[in-house]
This record gives C-alpha cells, structure tokens and sequence, in this order.
C-alpha cells in the first residue's frame, strides 16, 4: 500500500502533540510528560527532525532524581485535569526529587538510549544534536546503573518493579497474581481516565485502588529502596529487563561514538543477559517473570515473555520456538497482530488495556528482534499489518486483535511515531 499520505498525518499527529519541546501521548487522555511514550516518539521524530528528537530526550532528563531514576510522568504545571496528579505522589520537596519540575515516584522501562541511538543514526553529524547527545549519555548511564543497584535486591540481574506502572503495562494479567494479595481498605482518589475513555476499555476500579495504595505506600516509605519486609508488590520484569538490556547496548555504542564516554553499559548487559537467561521456560517457550515476595515465577502467558527477542539474548533454539509461537494459530496467529495475551488465554479481554488488545509498541520490538534472528519476513508482516491496521482506525492508543478496531486515546503519539519508523523499514 502507498504510505505518503499515512506519514504525513502521523507526523500531524505528533506535531500535534508537541508542547514546546515534549510529545504528551494523546492531548485527549494524558497531557503530561511520560517517560517510554516520550522515548518512543523520539524515535519518530528522528525521521522529521533529529533536533527536535534530541531536545525530546532532552526534557526527559530534567526529571531526573539525585538517584539516578528517571521517573514515569513529568508534570505539566499547565494541564490541570489529570488525575491522579502531582499531589498524590507527594514527592514535592524530596531531597532526591529534581528542582523545577514535578514528578512521580516510579519509573517505566528506559527506551531512552534506544531512541537517542536512532536520533544519533540520523543526525547526519549535525553538531547541535550531538552535543545534546552526548551531554546526555552521563544521565543514562546513571538511570541504567540506578536499576541494578536500587531495583535488583535479590542480584538476579533482573531488576524489579514496586507498582504495575512502572512495567508500562498496566493491568496485564502477568500482575493479577502479586495483585490480588493486596486489599487496600477504603481509599479516595479521583480518576478521570474511565471518563474520557469507556471504563469498559480502562482498567477496573479494584485494580485502581491497589494502583493508588501502591502510590502512598511508596510514599510512606519515602521511595526508600525496595525490600521484601517493606513491599507490597516487588516483581521481577522480563520485559523491562529485555528493554534496560537491549538499552545498554545501545548506550555503549553511543559512549563510543560520541567521544568514548565511560559506560559500564556493556557489563551491565552482561548481568541482564544472564538473570533473563535463568528465566527462560523451554516448554511454553516464554521468559517468566517472578514474584519476588513468594519467590514464585509468573508462568502467565503474555507478550511480555517474548521481548527477550528485543535485548537480543534468545538463543537460536529459542528464538525459533518464540516464533513459532507468534505464528500458531491457537496462540498469538489473530487477525491482528500481536494480541498481549491469546485469545484463548485465561483473563482475555479484547478491549480492556493490557489483557488482550494489539499496541504498536509492542509490535515494533517485536518486529525489531525478530529481524535481528533473522527472521526478517515475519518482521516485515508485522510492520505491515500494524500500519493497515492504523491506516484503517487510525492513531489509536490499542487496537482490538480480532477485529483491528481502534480502543483507547486517539491521537496517539507512539503509535504516530513507530508508523514512522515502520513506514521508513519498508520502503
């Protein structure tokens, strides 16, 4: 299919978006800053305009923390109808929180330096964007070391999460276990998210009072390191732990190339690589992620357990059996890929968020991954049948796997910017 014109409104989509130097995710929904969404439109950006993508990256990293963490929301001081908002965190006046802006507590899983390698592919040696670049290399190999000192507890070389937000997919039923312990008692809080958007499609009240519970606790803590005496929910994430391994990769190819920066990126990787390896499960050919307060591992079937693919550490052996997973048809094999769960799966909910719609985000490190096993024709069908999908419902948050109905925000920065990405793969 000719994609001009599928271009030219994604980049409309992400103009749209910009406020003054960040991409929120959907003007409609989420007004503010977040953290993998702004990594991810960076990623589009690169192909309109590396500067603008450099200075994406930029504004991310003002939120740092004096820890290192990079948090999952910078706020907008302007937009003023979100909730939950900065209050909730209490995170004002932290010694820690950065000066100037406000932000959560947690983080989400750090596509940064992903994003500035694509920005770096593009920049054509322009100066100014190099020097973003390269300014910003010391606080990503911060955010990156901040993961394996502060959220790796047990040394697994897996790093954990203290909240479902932090792994970016919210209410996916890979949490449902570690979740349910919860029982928050009575609690207020205002959200609007279930008002703009069909609560049908949002995740359900019960789940969002333990999001909210999981906020205070941390705040009780005073975003303390994580332990088990002290947690409530502490999981290892084989997603973010693929993202963070694949980022280190990336971040030691920046170090280089923008002047030899000192990294321990590559170490880091190593560390990674090897914690995931030991959560590999040969028979449903999937990497489990762990409950770090029972010790148990989370043999859920979710998309999650695929990304492996994206840091690059699956073997041959399991490389061939992921894919032949995606493609069977009692499986992953829907009408539109990837479903985060199949269909079939225990908990599937074609509309509802993380248990059973297809993102573009997804997808597109799926695709990557598998073009990097060689699997270059499922990687190029994937990159296709996302971007008919998008051409046919438009830039939507999350799209329905069975049928390609458009569910969630609509104008969707990440989905805009890795149709960018896709469209560019294929020509």
């Amino acid at each position: 299919m000719p994609y001009d014109r599928l271009q030219n409104d994604a980049a409309s989509v992400l103009r749209g978006n910009d406020r003054d130097g960040t991409t929120v995710p959907s003007p409609q929904l989420y007004p503010h800053q977040w953290n993998w969404d702004s990594s991810f439109a960076t990623i589009g950006w690169a192909h309109l305009d590396p500067l603008r993508a450099s200075q994406e990256l930029e504004r991310l990293a003002r939120g740092q923390w004096a820890d290192g963490m990079i948090p999952h929301i910078i706020f907008d001081p302007i937009a003023a109808n979100y909730e939950p908002g900065p209050t909730l965190w209490r995170t004002d006046g932290h010694p820690n929180a950065p000066s100037g802006v406000r932000t959560s507590s947690i983080t989400q899983p750090p596509v940064m330096a992903t994003a500035a390698r694509r920005v770096f592919d593009h920049a054509g040696g322009d100066h100014a964007v190099l020097t973003i670049l390269r300014d910003l290399v010391p606080a990503i190999e911060r955010w990156h070391a901040w993961f394996l000192t502060t959220r790796d507890p047990s040394g697994s070389g897996v790093p954990c999460i203290v909240h479902p937000w932090e792994s970016g997919m919210d209410n996916a039923t890979r949490w449902d276990a570690p979740l349910s312990r919860i029982e928050p008692g009575p609690i207020t809080y205002r959200r609007v998210d279930d008002r703009v958007i069909a609560a049908q499609e949002r995740p359900n009240r019960k789940d969002y009072d333990r999001y909210v519970f999981l906020v205070e606790e941390r705040a009780r803590l005073q975003f303390a390191p994580p332990t088990r005496e002290d947690s409530s929910f502490l999981c290892g994430d084989v997603a973010l732990a693929s993202i963070l391994c694949r980022a280190e990769e990336d971040l030691a190819y920046l170090a280089e190339k923008l002047g030899g920066q000192r990294t321990e990126a590559m170490s880091r990787r190593g560390t990674i690589a090897a914690g995931l390896h030991a959560l590999y499960d040969p028979e449903r050919a999937c990497y489990d992620d762990v409950d770090l307060l029972t010790g148990e591992r989370l043999a859920v079937e979710h998309v999650a357990g695929l990304l492996p693919l994206f840091a690059g550490v699956a073997t041959p052996q399991q490389a061939a059996q992921m894919l032949a997973k995606l493609e069977d048809p009692i499986r992953y094999q829907t009408s539109w890929p990837i479903p985060t769960i199949p269909p079939q799966a225990p908990g599937f909910e074609a509309h509802r968020y993380w248990r059973g719609p297809v993102w573009i985000n997804v997808n597109w490190m799926i695709a990557d991954g598998l073009a990097r096993t060689g699997a270059e024709r499922v990687a190029r069908q994937i990159a296709e049948r996302s971007l008919a999908m998008i051409a046919q419902a438009g830039f939507r948050e999350y799209f329905d796997a069975r049928t390609g109905e458009g569910l969630g925000a609509d104008s969707f920065g990440w989905t805009a910017a890795l149709a960018i990405d896709f469209i560019d793969q294929l020509r």
